[in-house]
């Protein structure tokens, strides 16, 4: 397990698309495009970060819509040589708090029913189910509908 005191959060770039890409095919079931990445990094009403290590490698990002008073978290990915390290805390902390400041009042996701490390991520981070989703993956999996508040004392610090 590798330490994370030297990584940085910071907004995603378009120079970052080839390693944002790259991480979402070792991550993800059903990977985003190239071009759909492309098109989230370029649209100012996303929020997108990423992790960087001091060798300007991509350990994960985090992509979120943000419209009105709420933010949907799309996606948290994390290399798995960075996993169990906080480093997703780090991550959706962050990106809660940018939302919060940007006038966000409540942060949702839809997450697969059999990941439970991710619900469990996000539950540390303060979410709690809303119910469920029946059949909303394209494999018939159910996805589970979690939120929470932001800003008060519901907030992650």
């Amino acid at each position: 397990m590798k330490a994370h005191h030297s990584i940085s959060v910071r907004p995603a770039t378009s120079a970052d698309l080839e390693q944002v890409y790259a991480l979402e095919q070792l991550c993800s079931r059903n990977p985003w495009t190239r071009s759909s990445i492309e098109a989230e990094l370029s649209n100012p009403d996303r929020l997108f970060l990423v992790l960087e290590t001091p060798e300007n490698l991509i350990a994960g990002f985090a992509g979120a819509w943000l419209a009105a008073e709420e933010l949907q978290i799309l996606e948290v990915a994390v290399h798995k040589d960075y996993r169990n390290t906080g480093l997703g805390t780090l991550l959706i902390t962050r990106q809660l708090a940018e939302a919060e400041a940007k006038g966000a009042a409540r942060a949702c996701l839809e997450v697969r029913t059999s990941n439970s490390a991710a619900i469990r991520l996000y539950q540390k981070c303060g979410f709690t189910r809303d119910g469920i989703r029946e059949r909303y993956y394209q494999n018939g999996e159910d996805a589970i509908l979690m939120s929470k508040p932001l800003g008060g004392e519901d907030a992650v610090s």
